[in-house]
């Protein structure tokens, strides 16, 4: 029988208080963009050679590829 890890140390190497938040990053803000300009971030779906910021649409395309 072996014995379960232990909790890991805070100071072992790899870890540190970032891997709590789900290993994703925010996104660096855009640079003083002028007045009225605002930066966002979108989600692209691809399905073969096609992208799409519709998830319905890209399904509906990996149906299409699918019947072929």
């Amino acid at each position: 029988m072996t014995d379960a890890p232990g909790p890991i140390a805070p100071d072992q190497p790899g870890t540190g208080a970032w891997e709590s938040e789900g290993g994703a990053l925010k996104p660096k803000p855009a640079d003083d963009l002028p007045a009225g300009i605002i930066a966002v971030t979108a989600n692209e779906y691809r399905v073969g050679q096609y992208r799409y910021t519709n998830l319905d649409d890209a399904l509906a395309e990996q149906r299409r590829q699918s019947a072929e």
